[in-house]
């Protein structure tokens, strides 16, 4: 009996340091899947003009990297408040896409569910909530997604990487 709960504890701690992050949510430490232990993250600004004023507005956000056991890298972009507003990966295989997307995984699904199967390694999914793209075939895979209405002012998403 005493064992029992002893493993019933410990499991429920393991449960909140294995959690990943989801896009909407806070950053990720990937746990013990991860080669690297130490993330690489840098702070990024960028700055847009307003045509009907003269002032300039700073979008600052940071880019963690991870690169999974597996070998695929995973990069999340944060914004000054810690949430995740996009991300992106490329590898030889997937990231666990239910647990990175978070809800937004069944939009992807529900979408991938219309096209047919044969022939297509690309999925495109452009919403007003959330933008998905995913291609790739047996081990090159690489994919984006972000929430439109979550990104910071400036913010250009033809540089995520």
């Amino acid at each position: 009996m005493r064992r029992a709960l002893t493993l019933m504890l410990f499991l429920s701690m393991l449960q909140g340091a294995l959690a990943w992050a989801a896009l909407g949510g806070s950053p990720s430490d990937f746990g013990g899947n991860t080669t690297q232990i130490r993330m690489a993250a840098r702070s990024l600004a960028a700055t847009s003009t307003s045509s009907t004023n003269s002032a300039t507005t700073a979008a600052v956000y940071t880019i963690s990297q991870s690169t999974l056991d597996s070998g695929t890298i995973v990069r999340e972009y944060t914004d000054a408040s810690g949430v995740v507003f996009a991300v992106s990966w490329t590898g030889p295989t997937l990231p666990d896409l239910r647990t990175l997307l978070g809800d937004k995984f069944t939009v992807m699904t529900s979408n991938a569910a219309k096209r047919p199967k044969a022939g297509h390694s690309q999925l495109a999914v452009d919403q007003s909530d959330v933008v998905i793209v995913s291609s790739g075939h047996m081990r090159a895979y690489s994919g984006q997604a972000w929430i439109p209405s979550a990104l910071p002012a400036g913010f250009d998403t033809t540089t995520i990487e």
